[in-house]
């Protein structure tokens, strides 16, 4: 029995500036953390300072883990053209909780900064800031990978 891997191709490691780009121009990606002994993988919005990452979020189950085990996994992807074209950034660090002022104030700026919004605090956002649980991810790796376009070396058979 023969069996072709249609539309496989391979993909290619992304490098240190272009991981630094794609993870500027997104600002949605998926947490793992872990649960017992399982995963529990929930999108996120994150803000990203070239250092650290940043969420915020309310007492749950999110907290709950990262409070237990403080690894975790941020993933990032863009997907084009009916998935003939994806990037995705893989995130693995450590989780802390910030609670001073400074620190929370960095990871505002950086969660407003990432999704565009205005950078400058107001009342309203110190407020809901201190209504949230905000957490720093200090990386210990970041990869990334992408597939662009296909070529006729990565057509499977049935389409030459």
């Amino acid at each position: 029995m023969t069996t072709h891997r249609a539309g496989f191709r391979e993909s290619r490691a992304l490098g240190n500036d272009e991981i630094k780009r794609f993870l500027d121009r997104n600002w949605w990606g998926v947490l793992s953390t872990l649960e017992e002994h399982f995963p529990y993988a929930v999108p996120v919005v994150y803000g990203y300072d070239g250092d650290h990452f940043y969420i915020a979020n309310k007492i749950g189950r999110k907290t709950s883990n990262i409070e237990a085990h403080s690894g975790v996994c941020l993933c990032v992807t863009e997907v084009e053209r009916t998935n003939a074209e994806w990037s995705s950034v893989v995130v693995t660090g450590d989780a802390e909780f910030v609670d001073d002022s400074d620190g929370q104030l960095d990871a505002l700026r950086a969660l407003r900064g990432q999704t565009g919004l205005d950078v400058k605090v107001g009342p309203q956002d110190i407020s809901r800031l201190a209504a949230a649980l905000v957490v720093r991810i200090v990386p210990r790796e970041i990869t990334g990978r992408t597939i662009v376009g296909e070529t006729s070396e990565n057509r499977s058979l049935d389409d030459r």
